[in-house]
């Protein structure tokens, strides 16, 4: 009896787990942000708000069953790395020598020069990258946990990649 019952409840994992990721695969729409000069995708249904974020910058934000979203730009003339990084810094709380750098180049889906990077703390897990565009000073990210990005790694792959700068 005892393994009919383990039986069970790893086919009902299994179940929730194959659930999960045709949801994730399925359920994205195309996000223009047209007055920040970028879009990607994002959930259906998900609320997203813009607000301001000091220092010229501004952007969107959004919370999507625990994953929360960072569509931030600052327009205008093209600051440095180092400038982008610092803000970057401010906003999620990190310092840059705990990031780890899973990309770089140029060129590319409207970035001029781009970094891809994660970072953790603790439990929580940001995704995302910063650079320059042809309007200016970009940094879009995620924030969720270690273990979510874990299991759907390809999903916030394919958000990251549908990131353009216009």
């Amino acid at each position: 009896m005892k393994h009919i019952a383990g039986v069970a409840r790893l086919l009902l994992a299994v179940l929730v787990v194959m659930g999960a990721q045709a949801a994730l695969a399925s359920d994205w729409k195309n996000y223009d942000a047209k007055s920040y000069g970028f879009s990607m995708l994002v959930p259906n249904g998900v609320a997203i708000k813009e607000r301001e974020w000091g220092g010229g910058w501004g952007g969107i934000n959004a919370d999507f069953e625990g994953v929360k979203l960072y569509g931030l730009a600052k327009l205008g003339a093209k600051a440095t790395d180092a400038e982008i990084e610092k803000f970057a810094i401010q906003t999620i709380g990190i310092p840059a020598s705990e990031w780890t750098l899973v990309d770089s180049g140029t060129n590319q889906r409207g970035w001029g020069r781009y970094k891809t990077f994660r970072a953790t703390r603790g439990a929580k897990l940001y995704y995302g990258g910063y650079g320059v565009g042809p309007n200016g000073n970009y940094l879009l990210y995620l924030e969720t946990t270690t273990a979510d990005y874990n299991a759907h790694a390809a999903e916030y792959n394919k958000w990251y990649e549908s990131i353009r700068l216009e």
